[in-house]
């Protein structure tokens, strides 16, 4: 068995590592050279074979030679010759019969076999060549290829004969088809710019709406602060369907809050959501109930109580 492995690695390259380099490569190239060029060199001597030449005299379908040729029937008048010319008749003998004429000549080849006689016999063309096997699987796939590609191709002149017949009514449904496209979008546009000019207008009614709101906010924080000193935010927001941020962003905006006004009244927004004026009336009135509490408390006063009594003095200014 080693010695069958042996002989085997001899015939492929790179098995022996004693072998140098330049031999393999060079093993490696007969080889690749032979498993590609060898398909190539049978089928090309399997489709230039000689064919056979056919004989000049075909024989006959038993090979056998030509049988003699049959005694002709000769004629009871018929006058023999001699061998030498002595004795010659003056007056010529006459002549022997012709034979039948039915006759067929003795060497003649079959009328229906093909030979140098027979004047029909088909040319030796590429298409009637006796071929080998792989050349003319290799045939079979050319004609396959061609009859697949010729089918195709009257395929597609068969559809554009369709389609140059059909033209007219397709241009004439694509026409139609172009119009009424043309007609809904028409539709869908229109009802777009419809849409767009409602919207706008709906924009300018609610900005309208929204600067009516915000005079009519500022209005009334304005004439309740001045006729009130105060004024609650947060139920005015309630009635105008706002948000009390909304509220206080609008007078800040506005420049309601602000401090150094007339008799030094400062306009400021509490922490529970009222906007106040406090002035000097107020700040007098907070002062004197002040130092009446600081009185009866021994003189202190802590800053809660002093925001308490500012609150009381407000509210009685609102209630006045």
């Amino acid at each position: 068995m080693a010695s069958i492995l042996r002989q085997l690695n001899r015939l492929l390259p790179f098995t022996d590592p004693n072998t140098p380099l330049l031999q393999d490569l060079i093993h490696t190239l007969i080889l690749c050279g032979t498993l590609y060029f060898g398909p190539q060199i049978v089928a090309y001597y399997n489709s230039h074979r000689q064919q056979p030449r056919s004989p000049t005299h075909p024989l006959s379908p038993t090979n056998n030679p030509p049988a003699a040729t049959p005694d002709i029937p000769i004629d009871e008048n018929l006058v023999l010759q001699p061998d030498t010319d002595d004795d010659l008749d003056p007056q010529p003998p006459p002549l022997a019969p012709t034979p039948p004429a039915t006759a067929d000549p003795p060497f003649a080849a079959p009328p229906d076999e093909p030979g140098p006689a027979n004047p029909d016999r088909p040319p030796v063309t590429p298409a009637n060549r006796i071929v080998g096997a792989k050349k003319a699987k290799s045939l079979a796939r050319k004609d396959q290829r061609r009859a697949y590609f010729e089918f195709h191709r009257a395929q597609a002149e068969q559809r554009k004969q369709e389609e140059a017949r059909d033209a007219p009514e397709r241009e004439a449904a694509l026409a139609a088809v172009k119009a009424r496209r043309a007609e809904v979008e028409r539709e869908i546009a229109d009802a777009e710019r419809a849409r767009r000019e409602r919207r706008k207008e709906e924009e300018r009614a609610e900005q309208r709406d929204e600067v009516e709101r915000r005079e009519r906010v500022l209005g009334r924080v304005r004439e309740e602060v001045d006729e009130f000193g105060a004024v609650d935010i947060e139920v005015l927001a309630e009635e105008e369907g706002r948000s009390k941020e909304w509220v206080e962003k609008l007078v800040r905006a506005a420049g309601v809050v602000h401090s150094g006004g007339e008799k030094g009244a400062h306009i400021m927004i509490t922490g529970g959501g009222w906007l106040v004026r406090i002035d000097e009336d107020v700040m007098r009135k907070a002062y004197m109930e002040a130092i009446a509490f600081g009185d009866k408390n021994g003189g202190k006063i802590s800053f809660g109580q002093m925001g308490g009594l500012l609150e009381k003095a407000m509210r009685a200014r609102m209630k006045a």
